[in-house]
Formats: structure tokens, sequence, C-alpha cells
């Protein structure tokens, strides 16, 4: 019998506010709703906890995915362990925000297969971002093949604006999500009664925002299994 592979993604940028949280359980949720195998959350946030503080609020019964905590700079260490043990088909890293927590941000990147950055449409935003990218590119050195995507995440209806941004993330060497998510007050009531937003709204149109999203990730996750099965076989 041949092993899940997890895909690991952390969802990650140094600046606060940006929807990491909201993002890492709605992603998570999405893929629970398409996936066989099982989805894991991890709560890499010493200081607020988010996705921890999600689960202690919730209501609706058992969540669609597994929340747990690490909240050491070992992530690195102590996730493939856990793996081993485990046949997670996703593995989704919600990062704190940088400054004194970067070691737990790096640490999380060393692991990852994937990083999905949240930005809001505003060029303070991703002026603010620029560490972010700086600590990408030091991971790289080790990790060569780690992939980043920018996710427009809290756009407003000033459709002007997004394509203005859209085009000024060209200086982020990345690839950007197709998707964006839309600033709805329906995401934030979810998170507040520990909902993922299909359970609270849906129908909504919050939905179809992650219905995209998700089914980026999961054909951004094929393509890396296809390699990763002809890589196995070029070694035979």
């Amino acid at each position: 019998m041949i092993r899940t592979v997890a895909h690991i993604i952390s969802v990650a940028n140094n600046k606060g506010g940006v929807g990491k949280t909201t993002t890492a359980i709605n992603l998570a949720a999405g893929l629970a709703r398409e996936q066989l195998e099982g989805v894991l959350v991890v709560d890499a946030d010493a200081s607020n906890a988010s996705a921890l503080c999600w689960r202690g609020v919730r209501q609706g019964g058992e969540a669609p995915f597994q929340v747990i905590g690490m909240q050491q700079p070992i992530i690195h260490k102590e996730l493939p362990q856990l793996l081993k043990r485990s046949s997670y088909g996703f593995v989704i890293i919600d990062c704190p925000a940088s400054g004194a927590a970067g070691a737990m941000t790096r640490s999380a990147l060393m692991v990852s297969h994937l990083v999905v950055i949240p930005v809001q449409p505003s060029g303070l935003d991703l002026w603010a971002s620029d560490p972010m990218v700086q600590m990408i590119k030091e991971v790289r050195v080790y990790i060569p093949d780690l992939e980043t995507r920018l996710l427009i995440n809290r756009k407003s209806a000033q459709t002007r604006l997004a394509k203005q941004v859209r085009a000024g993330l060209d200086a982020f060497e990345s690839e950007v999500f197709d998707a964006e998510i839309a600033q709805r007050t329906a995401i934030a009531e979810a998170a507040t009664r520990g909902q993922t937003i299909y359970e609270f709204d849906p129908g909504g149109l919050a939905v179809l925002d992650y219905n995209r999203l998700t089914h980026e990730v999961l054909a951004w996750a094929a393509l890396r299994a296809d390699a990763l099965l002809a890589a196995a076989a070029a070694r035979e």
C-alpha cells in the first residue's frame, strides 16, 4: 500500500491583519469537502493562537478537519514525525505575523511545499509584505523547490484598485491565484462562531470565492503528485 504523501501549505505574511487564519480555516474546509484523506490545520502562532481559539469557540459539532498547535520553532522537525504516524492529504500551517515570531514562520516554510501569501489590495500592504518575500528567498537556499502564490484577500468592491494591485504584484516574483477573496461580513461572523464559511453561509458569495481558491490548490497538488510519481519512476 502506498502511503499518502501530504501536501504541506503555509499561510504566511509578516504583516498582521491580512486574513491568514480565515484563509487557513476556510481553505482547509474547502479541501476537506473535496478529499477522502484527512486535512490538518497547524496553529503556529504562539501569541494569538487564532486557529486554536476558533476551535475553542466552535459551534456546529465536530470540525471537518483537525486543529493542533505547534508553537515552538521546530515545526520542520515535529511535523514530519507526526506525518509518519498519520495519513493526512493536506496540512495547512497558520503562521504568525513575523517580527519576533520570524523563527516560527521560517521553521514552517522549511517543511512546506507551497506558501500562500494573503495580501490586501493596497500599495501599503504590498510594501509591508516585502520582508516575507525576503524570508522566502532565504529559505529557498535550502528548499529550492518551495513554491509561492499570492492571494488577493479582503478585496473591496473597487475593481479598479484590485486591478492596479494585481499589476503591482509582478514585483514579488511569485505566481498569483486567479481566485480573489472579497471582504464579506459573513466571513468574519463565521470565524467568531467557530464555523467555516461553508457552515455559516453555504449559499453565499464567499463560498464561491473559497471554492475557486480550493480548486486552484487542488490543481497545484495534482501537478505536484504527478511530479512525485514521475520522479519515483525515474529512480526505479
